[in-house]
């Protein structure tokens, strides 16, 4: 068995650990008191995977902080100017995530920038 086999077989373990955990407190909360809808256990698997969606969204993020140069060139003049990490809400289609991104501040410009933005919009 390859790394990337022993890999998929790890993340469908968690799932299915993550599963487990979601109907233990489903078990707790009464869902299984009577017969459920089937739409309110479709509702609860969409909302852990957007827990799982979200955490995976974050650590993303920090990747890219951790991999991030120092310094980056302002959008407006050019200038190379020392960046910093910044923590900022952000609107996912999963919901909200925290992120840790590098900011820029250009002091020619008095501008704000993140260039990590700049740089993911353009993939």
């Amino acid at each position: 068995m390859d790394a990337q086999e022993t890999r998929q077989e790890e993340i469908d373990r968690l799932a299915k650990r993550l599963a487990e955990l979601a109907v233990e407190d489903q078990r707790r909360a009464g869902v299984f008191d009577g017969v459920p809808s089937f739409i309110v256990l479709e509702q609860a698997a969409h909302q852990l995977g957007q827990r799982v969606s979200r955490a995976a969204q974050e650590r993303g993020m920090r990747e890219v902080v951790a991999n991030a140069p120092t310094t980056a060139c302002c959008p407006g003049c050019d200038r190379e100017c020392e960046l910093s990490v910044k923590r900022r809400s952000v609107q996912s289609k999963d919901g909200t995530v925290e992120l840790d991104e590098p900011e820029g501040y250009c002091p020619r410009c008095r501008r704000v920038f993140f260039p990590a933005e700049n740089r993911l919009d353009a993939r």
